[in-house]
Order: structure tokens, then C-alpha cells, then sequence
């Protein structure tokens, strides 16, 4: 044993206990369940966590930050709390029929404001109560129970078992789920029971995302809107393109903000929709003629809601890459025109270059000049003053044949010069 221990994986035993989690307790008709489903804030989870741990220890359990749901027996009767990732669901099972099938929800709880010490929002409670034939015949006629209008019937479980249901609020604040049970067995009746609450609950928690939708639905009409006339006027060349550009900078920011508000919500509403096509299909259902089924329903009701949701999607992933497009359209267009505004430039200064080329030797020409006419008067000087220490130097005669030679000397040292000037620009 220790040497399996040893090589254990360390998620095995987490595993093993995530997949006996959720498993609802057996239970026998006739009985009555009474559903309270919160929404609950990520920061409100450690209260939730110390309160159901101090409800768990007082009956005699233990119930740790891993655990997801628990049973717990209460008041004669069992309390199951489940955690979700969004909500959690606490379900009050009373045995017996000594009792109307649908009463205030609130007669479920330990007191009346049970409630209270409770954190997250109430966003669904429904009563479900468990009935036999017998049971069912006592009652007398039960479509007073249920919205005529809406009521749902259906065979479920292979025929074993039969769902009323009108999926509104009544009266007494809760919702109404008949369910008859023709032969299944406890542990059977149990998951039938989960496989309903969890239809209902991930039905209602798909539809969180039809009001953000249609408040998208609106901003994305404008945003397309206004990327029609943009991309007009990028066609037509009516503006300057820095202008558009940031324009459609602007349109893009606010696509990525609606795209961040409604990603997680959107995303969110698919899964529950798969979840709770997934829970029907598990339902096992047969429709029973001229009644509406749950399958029905969800296609009439659910659906619609759902496709507008993942049209939301579809349309503002299009919006961002028409955006993306456009944006590089314009770019391409502004680097073209800074392209040719560089070509212009360096032609411009290639032409200054060459006429600051022409002035530098034009210059360069003037100054041999210069230079030949101060050396010539510097050998005319030199030339008088030797002639007045040597009486006998032909002055004159000097003086003519100096002037070649200082020009001539002149040119050479200015030629050697500019050729050393130009090998040290080239190397």
C-alpha cells in the first residue's frame, strides 16, 4: 500500500472525489422538494463556505473548501447544497403527502429568514413534488395547478415517469414542477429529479445573455454605421486620411470594449445552452400528443434567444476585422504618400547637393585665385626686400619670373590638397 501511495498521481484522489460529487440523493414518491437557486459573487464564496461549514458541523458532517455539494439531514427532512461556478442551489427534500403539493417555499426553510444568512442573490426557486398514481387521482384535477396557456407535459425516463410544468412564477413566488412517478427506482428518481433542476436552471442562466445582447445588437448597428461611412469616404477620397485613420482607431477601441463587456457573458450563455440541450436529451423524453414537450419549448423559446446571442458574436468578430482591414487599407495608403513625400525630399536635396556642389567649386576657383594674387604680392615684398640688402639683384626681373612660379606652386599645393581631402571622404 505504500508503495502505491508513493507513485500516485497527486491529482488521483482529487479526481476520484470530483467524480462522486453531485450525485443526488435516492429518493421515493410521494415527496416534495423545494429548489433555492442563488447567484453568487466570487467574493461572497468565503461566506458561503463558513456558513454551510458551520451548518454541516452542527448535524454532525464536514464540509471542506473541495467539496461541491453535501447532504444533510434537516428538520426531518434533507437539505443538498450544490456549488456552482456562477450560483448555488440549495434543495429542502420533505418525505410523505400528508400536505398540499405546492405551498409557500418558505415553509421548507428552518425559519423564515433562513434566507437571510444566506450571501448571493435568489434567482430561481421552484417547487417540484413527486407524486404516485394513487397520489394523483386524490388530487383531483391538475391543470388548475398550471398555466393553461403554457402548461408542458411529456413522458419522461422511458415512459416511467410524467413532468407538468408551465415554467412561470405563481403565487406563492416559486415556480410549479409536477412529476409523476410510474416504477423508477429510487436511485433513478433521484438523477430524473437533478436532470429537471439542473433543465431549468441552466435554461435560465442561458438567458442572462439575451438583455446584454440586445443592448450590443444596438451599439453594433451604430458602430457599423459608422464604418460604412468611413469606408465610403475612404473610397471617395473626401478626407484626410490622418483623420480617418484615427477615427477608425477610435470606432476599433470601442469594438474591443464591447467585445471584452459581453465576451465572458456571451460565451458563458453558449455552454449553458449545450447544457441544457444535454440535459433534455438525458431526459429520455416522449412528447404526448397535442401537449407541448420540453424539447419543444426550448426550441421556441430558448433558441431564439440563444441564436441572438451567437449572432452577437459572429457580427462583432466581422466588425473588428472590417475594422482591421480598413485600418490597414488607410496605412498603406499614408506610408504610399510618405513614401513619394521621402522621394520628393531626397530629390529636392540630391539637387541642392549638387548645386552646393557647384558653388563649392566655383568657390574653390575663386580661391586659387585669391591665394595666386596674395602669394604673388608676398614674393613681390620678399623680392624688394632682398633688393635692399643686395644692391645688385635684378628686382624687377625677379619679380616677372615669380609670378608663374607662385601660381604654378599655388595650383600644386591646392591640387594636393583637394586630393587628400577626397581620399579621406572616401576611405
Amino acid at each position: 500500500m505504500t508503495g502505491l501511495h508513493n507513485r500516485s498521481h497527486p491529482l488521483r484522489d482529487v479526481l476520484d472525489k470530483e467524480l462522486q460529487q453531485r450525485t443526488f440523493p435516492a429518493i421515493a414518491a410521494p415527496c416534495r422538494l423545494c429548489q433555492f437557486m442563488l447567484t453568487v459573487a466570487p467574493a461572497s464564496r468565503s461566506s458561503e463556505f463558513s456558513f454551510m461549514q458551520q451548518l454541516a458541523s452542527q448535524q454532525g458532517s464536514h464540509f471542506s473548501e473541495t467539496d461541491h455539494d453535501i447532504n444533510l439531514p434537516l428538520f426531518g427532512g434533507t437539505l443538498r447544497f450544490e456549488k456552482h461556478g456562477e450560483f448555488s442551489s440549495y434543495v429542502f427534500i420533505q418525505y410523505g403527502n400528508d400536505k398540499q403539493l405546492f405551498d409557500d417555499p418558505l415553509d421548507f426553510l428552518p425559519s423564515k429568514d433562513w434566507l437571510e444568512d444566506i450571501p448571493g442573490q435568489i434567482f430561481r426557486v421552484v417547487q417540484l413534488s413527486v407524486v404516485t398514481p394513487a397520489q394523483l387521482k386524490a388530487n383531483g384535477n391538475i391543470d388548475k395547478l398550471f398555466n393553461p396557456d403554457n402548461c408542458i407535459s411529456s413522458l419522461l425516463a422511458g415512459q416511467k415517469a410524467r413532468i407538468w410544468t408551465d415554467f412561470q412564477k405563481h403565487a406563492e413566488g416559486a415556480g410549479r414542477m409536477l412529476l409523476l412517478d410510474q416504477g423508477l427506482s429510487p436511485a433513478a428518481l433521484g438523477r430524473l429529479v437533478q436532470q429537471l433542476f439542473d433543465l431549468g436552471n441552466y435554461r435560465k442562466l442561458s438567458l442572462l445573455g439575451w438583455p446584454m445582447s440586445r443592448q450590443a445588437l444596438a451599439r453594433l448597428n451604430l458602430l457599423e454605421q459608422q464604418l460604412s461611412d468611413i469606408t465610403q469616404r475612404i473610397e471617395q477620397q473626401r478626407s484626410d486620411d490622418e483623420r480617418l485613420l484615427n477615427e477608425i482607431t477610435t470606432m476599433a477601441a470601442q469594438t474591443e470594449h464591447l467585445i471584452a463587456e459581453t465576451s465572458s457573458r456571451l460565451q458563458a450563455t453558449a455552454a449553458y445552452y449545450q447544457l441544457t440541450l444535454d440535459r433534455i436529451k438525458g431526459l429520455n423524453e416522449t412528447p404526448i400528443e397535442g401537449l407541448l414537450s420540453l424539447q419543444d419549448f426550448t426550441e421556441r423559446r430558448l433558441t431564439p434567444a440563444f441564436r441572438t446571442s451567437e449572432s452577437v458574436v459572429f457580427r462583432q468578430n466581422a466588425l473588428s476585422g472590417r475594422l482591421g482591414r480598413s485600418t490597414e487599407l488607410l496605412r498603406t495608403r499614408i506610408n504610399l504618400k510618405l513614401e513619394q513625400q521621402n522621394q520628393q525630399l531626397l530629390a529636392s536635396m540630391d539637387k541642392r547637393a549638387k548645386l552646393q556642389l557647384n558653388m563649392q567649386i566655383m568657390v574653390e576657383g575663386l580661391s586659387l585665385v585669391a591665394i595666386s594674387y596674395y602669394a604673388v604680392q608676398l614674393s613681390d615684398k620678399a623680392i624688394k626686400a632682398l633688393g635692399h640688402f643686395l644692391p645688385r639683384l635684378d628686382t624687377e626681373r625677379w619679380q616677372s619670373i615669380s609670378v608663374p612660379l607662385m601660381i604654378i606652386a599655388v595650383c600644386l599645393v591646392l591640387f594636393w590638397l583637394n586630393r587628400r581631402l577626397h581620399q579621406d571622404k572616401t576611405s
